[in-house]
């Protein structure tokens, strides 16, 4: 999705109805977000279970792999996800050309009617 943020064609009456999708845009700002915090979370955990060690071997090497799984699978479900996500998007906009497109051509088949009417 190489959408770029357009913001010449953006009015306030886009952020209160839905005519014009805003989401593409941001989707990739809040994936990297995304990946922050887990990345985050992970390390956090992974740091945590070193004081572990201190207490129990075996609750130090669970958390310890506990945050290793945390990463990867974090950024793995976090990628499907947001691929998920655009690819909805992708949908919604295939069928909006659809949309226009069978709109006008029953317009030009439309005027191509009512001049022969005519």
């Amino acid at each position: 999705m190489n959408k770029k943020i357009d913001f010449k064609d953006l009015t306030i009456k886009d952020f209160f109805f839905f005519n014009k999708m805003l989401t593409p845009s941001f989707i990739t700002i809040v994936y990297w977000i995304a990946l922050v915090l887990i990345g985050i979370s992970a390390l956090t955990m992974i740091l945590g279970s070193f004081a572990a060690f201190a207490y129990s071997f075996t609750m130090g090497l669970v958390a310890f792999f506990t945050g290793i799984i945390t990463l990867i699978v974090g950024f793995i479900s976090t990628r499907i996800g947001f691929e998920l996500i655009c690819v909805l998007f992708n949908i919604n906009h295939n069928i909006q050309k659809l949309a226009n497109e069978n709109t006008d051509s029953e317009k030009q088949e439309e005027s191509s009617s009512s001049n022969t009417v005519n």
